[in-house]
């Protein structure tokens, strides 16, 4: 009797069984392959090694679908779920659900620092199971369980639950973390991608030239639509300004595989023109070969209206240049001619009237000679003023065989004068030889013009600052005053009488001159009655 009383029970504890199977099958269908692997080898501590569920008590059964039924909910909650916080939630209800049945037990997930449970625990109970969650290879959280009941024996199956949990939410946080950095990854290139449409024009073309993709600054620009671009080619915004070579050149560079640059003007939809900065970068297939084109481009429109205004100003300048030259020339020599020939008149008059004149006489003779003499040396400076800027090629000058030649020169001068001139050692720089010799020339003469009672002693030399040499010509003669420093480089400029000291009032503004061509300054310091230190530069 008692064996047929047992029959409706073991039948329900088989139909449980072929529950929880289809079950299981719903779940490795729905799970990850990871995820399924790892709830196939729990079913088999389960359930398969007592393939009899015969034999298998109701409640026991009962308890191991009930862990089943709970695996699987929490394999469908990690397909769902995204929040890390829900998902240690749901767990641990999953997990308190599964096991109430057989103790008074609190699930308890601990990851980062943070709690999940459902109610109060003691942390000092001694019946405690746990699981490590592991992320990458690191520990990063546990799974506990514990038990308010001391004398709880625990089942190896219990155990092998709570390692399949945290072994799921192991993987399940190492997707996670993959997709978040994905989805950072994303943003950040959604960021550049809109910080570089702000400003750059963007085109993507297959192997065959057709546009596939444009943004919205290459629609604006080009004032067609996206849907008028795409199919389409370059053709669309062809100027015909660039001869066929040129698009030749850039498709032949593209095609071997190699970035093209260069600038090109397209026509929009109005017909206007427009210039573009364009940078093309072949894509490369598996076999080397090109499957699409990026194209990046900078409108430079303005640009090249301003190059080509200041092209046309710098041939307009170098032509007036030219013309100015050439006046400046004619302009020298024809007055050269009639200076000569007013000198050579009032000599002759002298000499064929020289019995005849008195003192006042001669002496206003002496004065228009001196007077045209005087012209001629102007003339002849202006001339040299207007040369510096003439095309000169630059050629390495050694500047102390430059000042010994100066020195062998002004011989004569230094000799009467009593003059002493000195040099430190002078670099080789690289520069126009006769005007460098001018300079140098103009400023020692200038050193023993303005000289004091005492012998002139001037001093050269040259130190090397901030990629420029800084040349130095210091003299001890009459200084010059603090207001008119500013005024000394000018043409003309000229702070003392003829009588006191001869010149033209041209030779320092011809120094400045020669050293703006060079590419450098020039400037002094000085105080009266002590002597002055001209300073001026050129590169390296």
């Amino acid at each position: 009797m008692s064996h047929d009383k047992d029959i409706p029970a073991k039948a329900q504890s088989a139909e449980l069984y072929h529950r929880a199977e289809e079950r299981l099958q719903n779940l490795m269908a729905q799970a990850g392959p990871k995820s399924s692997t790892r709830t196939a080898k729990l079913i088999r501590e389960l359930v398969v090694h007592q393939t009899n569920p015969e034999i298998q008590s109701r409640e026991h059964l009962h308890d191991k679908i009930e862990k089943l039924a709970s695996l699987y909910d929490i394999c469908h909650d990690m397909m769902l779920l995204q929040s890390v916080e829900e998902l240690c939630k749901r767990i641990v209800n999953h997990i308190a659900s599964a096991m109430h049945d057989s103790k008074v037990s609190i699930p308890v997930i601990e990851i980062d620092g943070r709690q999940f449970t459902t109610g109060q625990f003691d942390e000092n109970v001694s019946k405690v199971l746990s699981a490590q969650i592991i992320v990458n290879g690191t520990v990063c959280g546990q799974i506990y369980v514990f038990y308010k009941d001391n004398n709880t024996c625990f089942l190896p199956e219990e155990q092998s639950f709570l390692n399949t949990i945290a072994d799921d939410l192991g993987l399940w946080l190492e997707r996670k973390q993959q997709f978040d950095a994905r989805e950072t990854r994303l943003e950040e290139i959604k960021r550049i991608e809109s910080a570089l449409d702000s400003h750059a024009i963007i085109a993507i073309t297959d192997r065959r030239g057709r546009i596939t993709h444009v943004n919205k600054k290459f629609c604006e620009l080009s004032q067609y639509s996206i849907e008028e671009l795409l199919g389409k080619d370059h053709r669309i915004i062809n100027s015909g300004y660039h001869p066929k070579d040129f698009i030749r050149n850039l498709w032949e560079t593209i095609k071997a595989g190699n970035i093209w640059h260069g600038n090109i003007r397209n026509r929009a939809k109005d017909g206007s023109f427009y210039w573009v900065n364009t940078t093309i970068v072949p894509f490369m297939d598996q076999v080397g070969k090109p499957y699409q084109y990026v194209a990046i481009r900078t409108e430079v429109t303005k640009h090249k209206q301003l190059e080509q205004q200041m092209e046309a100003q710098v041939a307009e300048l170098a032509r007036s240049n030219d013309e100015l030259e050439q006046f400046a020339y004619v302009i020298t020599h024809d007055l050269q001619e009639p200076l000569r020939a007013i000198t050579s008149f009032v000599q002759l008059l002298k000499k064929y009237c020289d019995d005849q004149l008195d003192e006042h006489a001669d002496e206003l003779i002496m004065h228009a000679v001196a007077g045209t003499k005087r012209m001629q040396i102007l003339i002849n400076d202006l001339l040299s003023y207007s040369q510096v800027d003439a095309d000169q090629s630059p050629v390495t000058v050694d500047c102390a065989i430059m000042i010994e030649n100066i020195l062998t020169d002004y011989s004569v001068i230094i000799g009467e004068s009593n003059a002493v001139i000195t040099y430190d050692a002078l670099p080789i720089v690289k520069g126009v030889p006769s005007q460098l010799t001018q300079l140098f020339a103009n400023l020692i003469n200038n050193a023993l013009k303005f000289q004091r009672e005492q012998p002139p002693k001037i001093h050269i030399s040259a130190e090397f600052k901030a990629n420029v040499w800084v040349f130095s010509v210091a003299d001890n003669g009459i200084g010059i005053e603090t207001q008119h420093i500013d005024e000394i480089f000018r043409v003309f400029q000229r702070l003392h009488s003829q009588k006191e000291y001869t010149g033209t009032g041209i030779g320092l503004a011809i120094c400045k001159k020669i050293v703006e061509y060079h590419g450098g300054r020039i400037w002094v310091e000085s105080q009266p009655n002590q002597g002055s230190n001209f300073y001026f530069t050129i590169r390296k």
